[in-house]
């Protein structure tokens, strides 16, 4: 019988136009694409197989940055598995709402997942406002790794979200291994992880 793919949630908030959307088709579908500011949310889906032969259906959420569609927002935050918080280097304002951005997700998670931080548009370095090391020391102080990349030359596009990709299996892996330490052997044999769709 064909084992069940893993699916996994992960959430893209920042303002608008700080390339979300390139960001979720350069990993989709390894192209560079400009896009008008998107209207309410879009979901893409990346299928990857991990080593061990299992597979995994990763399903971004490419939400609205525009204020009017900040409402939605909390609702996905409750169910996603793991975060990618973006700002675009070139401008300094969308660095500055990191912070409302990430007390959003504070204020509305339900559970514990992993967040990273992301500077887009390494390629326009000659227009960049915010520091690399301004985006680590952010990163550091709310304890989430950070990476910078371009979405238009692909540079650690795929390397940040297959490290996101890696510590949201882990994450669930764990939660995972403590519900099942606290179930009896017989319910154990009835029991799969919501999550990851493994076997105790």
């Amino acid at each position: 019988m064909t084992e069940e793919p893993i699916t996994i949630r992960i959430l893209a908030l920042g303002n608008s136009k700080v390339g979300k959307t390139s960001y979720i088709i350069r990993n989709v579908k390894d192209i560079y694409e400009m896009h008008l500011s998107t209207i309410g949310f879009n979901i893409q889906i990346k299928k990857i197989e991990l080593k061990n032969g299992k597979k995994v259906n990763v399903k971004f959420y490419d939400t609205s940055g525009q204020e009017r569609y900040h409402s939605l927002a909390p609702n996905f935050i409750k169910t996603t598995d793991g975060i990618l918080l973006m700002y675009d280097i070139t401008d300094r304002e969308t660095f500055d709402a990191i912070s409302k951005w990430y007390n959003d997700i504070l204020n509305n998670k339900e559970k514990d997942f992993p967040i990273i931080l992301v500077g887009n548009k390494t390629d326009l370095e000659d227009e960049r406002q915010v520091q690399r090391e301004e985006g680590e020391d952010f990163a550091k102080k709310l304890n989430i790794k950070f990476f910078e990349v371009s979405n238009k030359d692909g540079t650690n596009v795929k390397e940040s979200s297959k490290e996101l990709i890696r510590m949201i299996l882990n994450h669930n892996s764990d939660d995972f291994k403590t519900v099942c330490s606290k179930l009896s052997k017989k319910k154990l044999k009835k029991r799969k992880c919501f999550l990851s769709k493994v076997k105790c």
